[in-house]
């Protein structure tokens, strides 16, 4: 028999604790967590991260997808706990009101949600082992080594990403849990292991439902009890489908993966959505000793809208990449709607209701985005994670003008970078006309990178001081003159660099946003 892990109980999640408590609030900090401290970190399970919420500042996760995914999860238990699952709109509102001010979570309704199923916690073996499908023991072919789990190893044909670690190491119960999560949640499309079910074998996966975009969360920076309570959905954005809305672990019975269905209600769209399965072996000290993963559907997952991901028209959720700022979608993410040329941003559904918070909580509200830039294939780039100031005082729903402002700001921004691309592109052309393109689109995008670094302090300068209009022009002709210093060994490239540059200084009239105050 395998050790009983149990992530209600055991050690698994990083957190980090408020600084500054009171001495009562140590005390009660010292019962609820032993050994935590004022401002340090710690790992705790899932009972006693809940009861010392109010005490916690935030989750302490080190990888961006794994801590996307224990939001989702705890975003999940905060609505039954939180008696956050009233379907009533008003009524919800008023619960969501009564929480906040109560400031913490009660011990009996923790202890209700957790104790009548204590085998749905165990990480290993057992009927219903967290987040798993047992039946893989029986239909998931071969046993693959521990290592397959960690997604940062070097698997199979797969170049070495960031983790030397041979495939056969043991990983231990509380990494293990992280990877369970990152697979359900980002996993790759293509080749897993074979899996024969109802007549049907085979070896293909569908992607992860969150696999490539990125995860916006509304984020208090010194109370986890709050921004678990914030981190729920609205009523408005609940699925209506058919079935029993349930959790993985709420539900008595195991998902058919021949007809996965949509999303019923909250708890089954914040937790209950993954296109992979996965079973761990695990052994009597607690090591994940090998894995199964395989598929948990034959078709795409039924279509469903993520309330944490800005939506577009078309093309599905806004994609992570790891070379675009954050802010650069804050006026997507304030404003409900966002039009573009392309493309209309539906900012995340989380964010609908809280405009109704008190102004005085709503004051220190930022957001945090965690994202992976990867392709739907076999394909990871690199994870990253942001926290914002708190802007979301400046709802368009609360704070019109500035919402307004704040757009005003991103379009001049990429106006400007627009107006570079081209000079650059110009002045290198022009001075290097026997020269491959791709030498051209390297010396441009290295250019507009050092813009784009430099114009976000631009960018949470005109937020933060209202009346200053932020120097996107400036900066663009800066950058131009950065870049075209290597053009300037030759007559020729003197003469395209200037050409390029009197043009990037004086730019259509229409297009020149910087005119207008950001805040």
């Amino acid at each position: 028999m395998s050790h009983p892990f149990r992530v209600d109980l055991d050690p698994c999640v990083p957190v980090r604790v408020r600084a500054g408590l009171t001495a009562d609030e140590a005390d009660e900090l010292a019962g609820l967590v032993p050994g935590a401290t004022d401002g340090a970190t710690a790992v705790v399970g899932l009972r006693s991260l809940l009861a010392a919420a109010h005490l916690l500042a935030d989750l302490d996760v080190p990888e961006p997808p794994v801590e996307a995914m224990w939001r989702r999860v705890l975003a999940a238990i905060t609505l039954r706990i939180g008696g956050l699952d009233t379907p009533h709109g008003e009524t919800w509102l008023d619960t969501r009101e009564d929480l906040l001010e109560h400031g913490r979570f009660d011990p009996d309704p923790i202890a209700g949600y957790f104790d009548p199923a204590p085998e749905r916690w165990r990480l290993y073996d057992g009927p219903r082992p967290f987040l798993q499908d047992p039946r893989l023991a029986d239909e998931g072919g071969d046993v693959a080594s521990p290592g397959r789990l960690v997604m940062t190893r070097a698997s199979g044909a797969n170049a070495l990403w960031t983790d030397p670690t041979p495939q056969d190491v043991p990983v231990d119960a509380r990494d293990a849990l992280a990877w369970l999560l990152a697979w359900l949640g980002y996993g790759p499309s293509g080749t897993a292991g074979t899996r024969r079910r109802g007549g049907r074998s085979s070896h293909i996966t569908k992607a992860g439902p969150h696999r490539a975009v990125i995860s916006y969360f509304p984020h208090h920076p010194d109370n986890l009890f709050t921004t678990l309570v914030l981190s729920v959905p609205a009523p408005s954005a609940w699925p209506t489908n058919h079935g029993s809305d349930q959790a993985p672990w709420e539900s008595s019975e195991l998902p058919d993966p021949m007809s996965v269905q949509p999303p019923a209600g909250p708890a089954s769209l914040l937790a209950g959505r993954a296109a992979h399965a996965v079973l761990l072996n695990g052994d009597d000290t607690g090591q994940t000793v090998g894995c199964r993963i395989t598929w948990a559907t034959t078709t795409d997952l039924p279509p469903a809208t993520d309330p944490y991901v800005i939506e577009r028209d078309t093309g599905g959720p806004m994609r992570a990449s790891r070379s675009r700022a954050v802010w650069r979608d804050l006026d997507a993410l304030l404003l409900h709607q966002r039009p573009g040329d392309k493309n209309t941003l539906r900012r995340p559904t989380v964010f609908d209701h809280l405009a109704e918070l008190d102004p005085d909580l709503l004051a220190h509200l930022g957001i945090r985005a965690l994202g992976w830039d990867q392709e739907r294939r076999d394909v990871d780039r690199a994870w990253y994670s942001a926290t914002t100031p708190p802007v979301l005082r400046h709802l368009a729903e609360t704070d019109p003008d500035t919402a307004a402002a704040i757009a005003t700001a991103h379009r001049s921004a990429e106006t400007w970078t627009g107006h570079l691309r081209r000079a650059l592109a110009w002045a290198w052309r022009d001075a290097n006309p026997l020269r491959h393109k791709d030498e051209q689109h390297g010396f441009v995008d290295q250019s507009t990178a050092r813009y784009w670094e430099r114009a976000e302090s631009e960018f949470w300068t005109a937020i933060t001081a209202p009346g200053t209009p932020p120097a996107f022009h400036a900066l663009a002709v800066d950058c131009f003159d950065t870049s075209a210093r290597a053009l300037k060994s030759t007559a020729r490239g003197r003469r395209a660099a200037a050409q390029a540059r009197a043009q990037l200084t004086r730019p259509p009239r229409q297009t020149d946003g910087a005119r207008h105050p950001a805040a």
